[in-house]
């Protein structure tokens, strides 16, 4: 399976906010919706329940499983700056990566890459970061896609340490989402008391499993934060083309 381990790129980017007066004022909250959109295959139902509460509002949109024509045609519709980078192809042919949509200025970005490919497809796996400017004020989201559990925990959980280490510093706001593929038991605490000792609170702690399978629930998505206060969360469990159900916080504006 080919893949990009690349850091410049690809690299995929565009601007499809709408032009007029820029808002003076800093918000009052900010929503964070993480995605993984399985293989980007149904983009129309994606942007159906992007467009519908509990997504309507979303400020910054993180995706997983995309590829680009699937991300520049929700961040036109949306009406949202965007950057994407992905990681590998697929086995459908496409490419497959994660995106980061913003109702804000994206104003840095780079691609994180991480370690312990599949050992059986050697499907590589990435984290894109991205420097947002609300009104002045940087605050820096992380789309992550951690690999699946065939890699082993600890493998896992230094994929995370290493989005952790990437970013440290870079900015005081920072939002870290995506599919950590949590689904062995005891992975979800692991991988939120690594969080938890470097400095970031489980914001969606209590949504509850974000994918149905064959074997049950599964909490695979999660989002982290440092800087924010979470007010509200939830997992949107109406259709949205995924076989993962989207999740949301709304954070209170400091």
């Amino acid at each position: 399976m080919e893949s990009y381990p690349d850091a410049a790129g690809p690299r995929y980017s565009g601007d499809h906010r709408p032009v007029g007066p820029v808002a003076v004022e800093a918000p009052s909250s900010v929503t964070v919706v993480t995605f993984n959109l399985a293989f980007a295959e149904h983009v129309t139902e994606a942007i159906t329940a992007l467009t519908r509460p509990p997504l309507a509002d979303a400020d910054v949109i993180l995706m997983q499983e995309m590829d680009a024509p699937s991300v520049e045609r929700i961040a036109r519709e949306l009406g949202r700056a965007y950057v994407y980078y992905p990681a590998s192809v697929a086995k459908d042919g496409d490419d497959f990566g994660n995106a980061v949509l913003s109702r804000w200025p994206i104003t840095a970005d780079e691609k994180i890459n991480l370690p312990h490919d599949d050992p059986y497809h050697q499907q590589h796996r990435i984290a894109v970061a991205a420097t947002l400017d609300l009104q002045g004020t940087p605050v820096q989201v992380v789309s992550v896609h951690g690999a699946t559990p065939i890699v082993g925990l600890g493998a896992r959980l230094d994929q995370a340490e290493t989005v952790i280490h990437a970013v440290e510093g870079a900015a005081p706001l920072q939002v870290i989402a995506g599919d950590f593929n949590t689904s062995d038991p005891g992975s979800l605490k692991q991988t939120v008391k690594l969080f938890s000792d470097r400095g970031f609170q489980w914001a969606s702690e209590g949504v509850g499993d974000t994918v149905d399978s064959i074997i049950g629930g599964l909490p695979l998505d999660s989002v982290f934060v440092r800087g924010l206060s979470p007010v509200e969360r939830g997992v949107d469990p109406n259709p949205s083309g995924s076989d993962h159900q989207p999740v949301w916080v709304r954070f209170a504006w400091p």
